[in-house]
């Protein structure tokens, strides 16, 4: 094996997307400063209920972002 894919290997493998950081670990970023102000529900709601029209929309994010809560 090349030092490029035992590095990549390695790197894929230390990281479980499927499980939360525990509370505290330093590598947790906190991201709500650039997320908006979490009134999405509310504004798509709005639009949907009101519109006259057929409205689509595409809610997309990382798994486990809270996408279905």
């Amino acid at each position: 094996m090349t030092y490029t894919y035992d590095l990549l290997e390695n790197l894929y493998n230390a990281f479980d997307p499927s499980q939360p950081l525990p509370a505290g670990d330093p590598v947790y970023v906190d991201c709500r400063e650039v997320r908006g102000d979490g009134e999405i529900q509310v504004d798509l709601g709005k639009e949907m209920l009101l519109s006259k029209r057929e409205t689509y929309h595409l809610y997309g994010g990382h798994r486990g972002a809270g996408k279905s809560t």
